[in-house]
């Protein structure tokens, strides 16, 4: 059996919706999955993954001629119109599927679900039932963890004093250097016991690698964060980031 999965979403997006690997693999044993990415840049996601076959891009999908049993697209954005020659037997889908509405308007911030993870919301519109399952990375850093050391990665450098007293730390900080490449980025947070960030890639990584997060929530989320018990999310008032 051949499966095309596509996320044409951010990263921030992408890297929770590898949960759905665990099941799909254990369901299908047998079949060839496809991961449809928009970028270079999100495929190292995958390269140390044996749940996923093959990762391409989406403009290599374009030109494809090829048949699949079955498609999982697991955002609203899929321009299925671009890939004439691509023909799909039977879909989980956005734009085919009326039930994932809710979820679609989540992820382009028409509506808030407070009750349901993205987790859960991923795991629904395949229609499973999520069990606690994590994000499915599979790379191992290569560097080691500091018990003492907490580390700070912020987009917005305004929360940095506003950090020192919300959360009463007394001990320096460790600037944590931004990467784009995510296996990179991995290995500078796992040198950290502790990661206090305001960005979402930063939070799944950090949460993907066991460490215990301070999310510092500047935007409302959407939906309910899942913090699988390591973490705790403080809003950040306009005030401090403007």
């Amino acid at each position: 059996m051949k499966i095309l999965i596509t996320h044409l979403g951010t990263i921030a997006q992408t890297l929770p919706a590898t949960s759905i690997l665990y099941r799909i693999r254990d369901i299908m044993p047998n079949s060839f999955m496809t991961w449809v990415v928009p970028d270079k840049k999100y495929i190292s996601i995958f390269k140390y993954n044996k749940r996923i076959d093959k990762v391409i891009l989406f403009n290599e999908l374009k030109e494809k001629k090829e048949e699949y049993d079955v498609l999982i697209n697991l955002h609203p954005f899929f321009p299925h119109k671009e890939c004439p020659n691509v023909k799909i037997k039977n879909s989980f889908d956005f734009n085919f599927n009326g039930e994932n509405k809710d979820f679609k308007d989540v992820l382009i911030g028409n509506k808030k679900i407070p009750y349901m993870n993205i987790f859960q919301m991923y795991y629904k519109m395949i229609g499973l039932t999520w069990k606690g399952e994590g994000y499915n990375i599979k790379y191992y850093p290569k560097t080691k963890s500091k018990n003492n050391r907490i580390g700070l990665a912020l987009a917005n450098a305004n929360l940095r004093n506003y950090i020192v007293d919300k959360l009463n730390i007394n001990k320096k900080l460790w600037h944590v250097p931004y990467k784009n490449n995510i296996l990179r980025r991995m290995d500078e947070i796992n040198r950290c016991k502790k990661i206090i960030t305001d960005d979402m890639v930063t939070l799944h990584l950090s949460l993907n690698l066991k460490k215990y997060v301070y999310y510092m929530e500047t935007i409302p989320s959407n939906i309910k964060l899942e913090l699988f018990n390591s973490g705790e999310v403080h809003s950040v008032p306009k005030w401090v980031i403007n």
